[in-house]
């Protein structure tokens, strides 16, 4: 049995393991390719810049969420108990654990690090060709690809003071540190992240973060627990998108919560919501918990759902959801609005357009305002022909695309099987060839998260063995 993992990140990290600790086969090869610069780490974890805080706690993290849901835990009490202290840690933090890992599995004596990345891929009959530093044949592929490029919304890559991939942000920090103001396009947790790198770096220049909705992450609640009986609706497969909204109209009302205020923390500039955030951590933490729980049922039911109801949810729910389950830090939050309160830090909403002319143009709805740097963080588009867009796309992905291994579904992403994480080619269903990641995240909806990709990882792959 020959294995490829084509990447060596967070999900290529989980799924070597699995294989070594779980599958009892001497015989089994397994090919492991990426940039020997991203091994072990993926680009978002790697050496970096100490602001860079991840936005989920400490003791939640973990690369093991099938056998071992505190090992980051126990991994910090051996080699960085000061760590312990605290409530969040930073995203060069945990690649330093991610790394340790790798380095361990890839000893294996089955295990073959091929620092190259692949380029192409062949499917002949039940076989895969992998084209890397050379040809590989393998029986088995796991397309463990990451993250994927920033889109170039405003088509400004040509410009030399565009930043069109902030990370490893430290990369950029001339450029940056050196501006004499520095725009940001998206309200993500990329740009809280760029906002916190500067900051942190002692940046006295103005920053401005442009967005055309003006809404941003929650911060991150007081920790909570709520009633939902989640196995029970995981069950009913009559469920639909208004069935799951009004359980959380019920829950929120049931915990004395006006549904509406989440509308109107959106409707606020955003100092005043974080200002109002910050003053009710408790009731944030309530309707976080309620989210999450609405999260793990639409897991399991949305490959039940009708595809009214998915587009829906999609055009309608996923942005305030997604706000609501991928919160930020309060500590961030708070310098956030000592930023903005000193003057220094101006969120930019309705943005209609972003030129160049000697230095960035910003049109929106209330007038111009201008940068010297501009740097995107709007992530990635992962809708129609933008995944084949040379501008958007990782090149393996756009080749696969082309030569019909991979399709697009019609929600956006790469069409696969659930749960099975199995590539429907053009020419059908290709079982031992998984994908897993932001690629399939209209399948495998709000998957954002290590431990959320890493816990379907097992699944997947008892199925092949099977």
């Amino acid at each position: 049995m020959k294995i490829a993992i084509v990447g060596a990140g967070m999900a290529g990290i989980g799924t070597l393991r699995y294989y070594i600790d779980h599958i009892d086969n001497p015989d089994m090869e397994i090919y492991m390719f990426d940039d020997s610069n991203a091994a072990g780490t993926g680009y978002p974890f790697g050496p970096d810049d100490d602001a860079l805080l991840l936005n989920q706690r400490l003791k939640k993290m973990t690369l093991a969420p099938w056998d071992d849901k505190k090992e980051y835990v126990k991994y910090l009490k051996k080699n960085n108990p000061d760590l312990l202290k605290h409530e969040f840690i930073t995203r060069p933090e945990f690649g330093e654990y991610s790394k340790d890992v790798f380095s361990e599995y890839v000893k294996d004596s089955r295990v073959t690090f091929v620092p190259t990345v692949v380029d192409d891929i062949d499917v002949i009959e039940k076989t895969y060709i992998i084209h890397a530093d050379e040809k590989y044949e393998v029986d088995i592929v796991h397309l463990c690809i990451g993250q994927l490029p920033q889109t170039d919304i405003y088509n400004l890559k040509e410009i030399d003071k565009y930043i069109a991939t902030p990370f490893p942000i430290e990369r950029n920090s001339e450029v940056l540190l050196n501006a004499k103001s520095v725009g940001v396009i998206g309200t993500n947790l990329t740009s809280l992240d760029i906002i916190m790198y500067l900051h942190h770096n002692n940046y006295k220049n103005d920053i401005l973060v442009t967005s055309r909705s003006g809404t941003v992450p929650f911060i991150r609640g007081n920790e909570a627990e709520v009633d939902i009986d989640v196995e029970a609706l995981k069950q009913n497969r009559d469920i639909t998108i208004q069935t799951i909204v009004d359980i959380f109209k019920e829950e929120t009302k049931k915990q004395g919560i006006d549904f509406h205020l989440l509308t109107e923390l959106n409707d606020m500039p955003v100092l005043d919501s974080l200002t109002y955030q910050l003053e009710h951590l408790d009731t944030l933490g309530v309707v976080q918990q309620i989210a999450e729980a609405m999260s793990e049922v639409l897991r399991e039911v949305w490959n039940h759902l009708s595809i009214e109801d998915k587009k829906y949810y999609i055009k309608h729910i996923k942005g305030t959801h997604g706000q609501l389950t991928g919160p930020f830090p309060k500590m961030t939050a708070e310098k956030i609005v000592e930023l903005i309160e000193a003057g220094q830090l101006t969120y930019v909403s309705g943005v209609k357009d972003i030129s160049y002319d000697d230095e960035f143009v910003i049109n929106s709805e209330d007038g111009s305002y201008s940068a010297d740097v501009m740097v995107s963080a709007v992530g990635p588009n992962l809708s129609g022909e933008n995944l084949a867009d040379e501008n958007n796309a990782s090149p393996l992905v756009k080749t696969l695309i082309e030569k019909g291994i991979l399709q697009v579904d019609e929600l956006g992403g790469i069409k696969i099987t659930y749960p099975e994480f199995s590539v429907i080619s053009k020419a059908g269903v290709l079982d031992t060839m998984k994908l897993y990641g932001n690629l399939v995240s209209t399948t495998h909806i709000n998957n954002s998260g290590v431990n959320l990709i890493l816990k379907k990882i097992p699944h997947s792959i008892d199925k092949i063995i099977q």
